[in-house]
């Protein structure tokens, strides 16, 4: 039996954004999400008796989407603590968690934003070693500095609106390392819209009266224990450096959390935000509006609307950030000792990869070779094992596919009452 309701996975910004013009064009929508409450990752919400930390404007952002989220009362319901399991070639979709169901929509908005894009370097799986997402995640959540001092390092704007966040809360890093030279290109960056200057300048200004060591054109290229905390060896055009932390937060960019998501040729499927093209938050709201206006139409058997100008604004500006923040950091991932660990979950190396020959398959890579078949899926060494494996034409590791991930055995001993309920 089909749902009537379209459902939404994502309750940040872009599936938000896409809820509320569906439920406008009188569509009755369902936002699941596997997080406790909405906001997904720019917008995330403090734990209860936490302050929030958002800045004035990110603050009136959400507060304006949540009223809008609110003007469709009934029409739009919110279901948090809900994980996405995958659409199946019939069109049924698995939830699991406090919306556990199986249900076939009238159509689906897969809204799950942008996954960490972390470089592998020695010494990257040792504790106090974590990504300055999750380390951003557990600032915006508990409102309070992490314990101990704090090192920076990998590459992107991230990386300095962290730093400013962290002398905000009285814990400055020690340094921040970035592999390409930002400051290099005024004239480029000045071509970026407004915004985008205003929000740098304002991290630059706290980062500069904190005194925090801003190191350009460097790589950290080595961590290793340092009696409680972790010391980190940097290549700079100096020479070496080392510097001495509590924990390292690492961060080489963002990428679509696209892995193993597929299409269903039983209902529209329609992908937005960072899930579809790691745009950032202001094009992820557009791209959820203009998203969601699309679908309401192709439903209605209308034309399209317009293609979204703010949307064409800020690819435009995404495009210009990543020739701005361009560096050789993948270039270097031949060069990393035989003893780097890949592959996290499964603990495979460098030499592991070697050992399978010149140019393997994806196939060899993932039976033979053991990458990618983690908990994660690939998720944290997809890339970089397909770079090393092929430099020249490297091949997807992984495939779209039933569950999209990994599901709890609970879930599993849940679904034959769910799939049971849905047939009767």
């Amino acid at each position: 039996m089909c749902d009537p309701r379209i459902l939404v996975v994502g309750a940040g910004l872009a599936g938000l954004a896409a809820a509320v013009e569906l439920g406008r064009a009188g569509h009755r929508v369902l936002v699941v999400d596997q997080a406790q409450r909405p906001g997904g990752a720019v917008h995330r919400q403090p734990l209860p008796g936490a302050r929030a930390l958002a800045s004035p404007a990110q603050a009136r952002r959400w507060r304006a989407l949540m009223a809008a989220v609110a003007a469709q009362g009934a029409r739009i319901e919110i279901v948090c603590n809900t994980r996405f399991g995958g659409v199946d070639h019939g069109g049924a979709v698995l939830l699991t968690g406090d919306g556990a169901a199986l249900l076939r929509p009238r159509a689906l908005v897969l809204a799950v934003g942008a996954r960490e894009s972390v470089q592998p370097r020695p010494g990257w799986t040792l504790p106090g070693v974590l990504t300055a997402g999750a380390l951003q995640t557990q600032i915006k959540t508990s409102a309070a500095p992490p314990a101990g001092t704090v090192l920076l390092a990998g590459s992107g704007p991230l990386l300095l609106a962290l730093g400013a966040e962290l002398v905000r809360l009285g814990r400055p890093p020690v340094a921040i390392i970035e592999a390409a030279k930002p400051f290099a290109h005024p004239l480029r960056s000045l071509a970026l819209p407004p915004g985008y200057i205003a929000e740098a300048a304002s991290h630059m200004a706290r980062l500069l009266r904190a005194r925090v060591p801003l190191l350009t054109g460097a790589h950290l290229t080595r961590i290793t224990a340092a009696g409680s905390g972790l010391q980190a060896e940097v290549e700079t055009r100096r020479g070496t450096r080392r510097l001495v932390a509590d924990q390292i937060a690492l961060h080489d960019g963002i990428r679509p959390n696209d892995t193993g998501l597929t299409a269903s040729a039983a209902l529209p499927v329609l992908r937005l935000g960072d899930c579809r093209e790691a745009l950032g938050a202001a094009a992820a709201l557009a791209d959820g509006r203009a998203g969601g206006a699309a679908l309401a139409a192709r439903l209605a058997g209308a034309p399209p609307p317009p293609p979204d100008t703010d949307l064409a604004r800020e690819v435009a500006a995404q495009a210009r950030l990543a020739r701005i923040y361009a560096h050789d950091g993948a270039q270097r991932l031949a060069q990393l000792p035989d003893d780097t660990v890949l592959c996290r979950c499964e603990n495979r190396t460098l030499a592991d990869l070697r050992a399978l020959g010149p140019a393997p398959t994806a196939r060899q890579l993932r039976l033979d070779g053991r990458f990618g078949m983690g908990a994660c899926q690939g998720r944290f060494c997809a890339e970089w094992v397909a770079r090393i494996a092929r430099p020249d034409a490297p091949q997807p590791l992984g495939m779209p596919r039933w569950p999209a991930r990994p599901i709890a055995i609970a879930d599993l001993l849940g679904a034959p009452d769910l799939i049971s309920g849905e047939m009767e």
